[in-house]
């Protein structure tokens, strides 16, 4: 019996048609890296003897690779990167590629958002059902980072310096200069009237940077009631 095993099977077929064998395929598997149409295993096995029109069991490679609907992965969103890569290459053979790091004020090294060829996957606020995955095919995804991101600028304006100092800390971000304007009792208690740099809406700021603030003991008229 000959080795068929590595060999194409269009010349498996032509190898077996000179010893009358009839050529029977059991199985196909995928394979990543390896094409289609491979002889991967034969029953008799190499060296046996085999009669003339005998049946030869062959299994093959798969031209497609498997597929996996997205509502079958687990959890991406929120879980940590180095224990999803091993899961997803062992369960799935899918790998997970990073593109992108972006801050959030959690721990570093989570999924934020992940993508399978441009559409998204799982984010903060939803996960997509439906979406068909090849198995061997790459899911990219964004990471957390609890430094060096950007933000919003937040609108201090009408705060306390309190309040102002609670919310940005919280951000990554803190007041740096404090200018007085008038006689303060109470720093904590003062409002803020102006900022550096100035609100706008979806400009970003740099993590770690400082915000500059000018407060007064009036709160500025133009302000909502409190």
């Amino acid at each position: 019996m000959a080795n068929y095993i590595g060999l194409p099977l269009s010349k498996v077929k032509l190898m077996a048609a000179a010893k009358d064998y009839e050529i029977v395929i059991t199985d196909s598997v995928h394979l990543i890296g390896k094409p289609g149409g491979y002889v991967l295993n034969q029953i008799p096995k190499t060296n046996s003897l085999v009669k003339r029109g005998r049946k030869i069991y062959l299994v093959i490679s798969r031209y497609k690779a498997d597929e996996i609907i997205s509502d079958n992965l687990p959890v991406l969103y929120g879980e940590k990167y180095e224990f999803k890569i091993k899961e997803f290459e062992s369960q799935f053979q899918l790998k997970l590629k990073i593109v992108a790091n972006k801050y959030d004020p959690g721990p570093s090294g989570h999924i934020l958002e992940a993508r399978y060829k441009g559409e998204l996957i799982a984010d903060e606020n939803s996960r997509k059902l439906g979406i068909v995955l090849s198995k061997g095919d790459t899911i990219e995804v964004i990471l957390s980072v609890s430094h060096g991101g950007e933000i919003d600028i937040p609108n201090l304006r009408c705060k306390t310096l309190a309040e102002a100092k609670f919310e940005i800390e919280a951000s990554g971000i803190k007041v740096g200069n404090i200018t007085q304007d008038g006689n303060i009792e109470n720093l904590d208690d003062a409002y803020i009237i102006s900022q550096k740099p100035t609100y706008e809406k979806s400009k970003k700021l740099k993590m770690e940077s400082t915000i500059d603030v000018t407060i007064s003991q009036t709160y500025p008229d133009d302000c909502d009631p409190r």
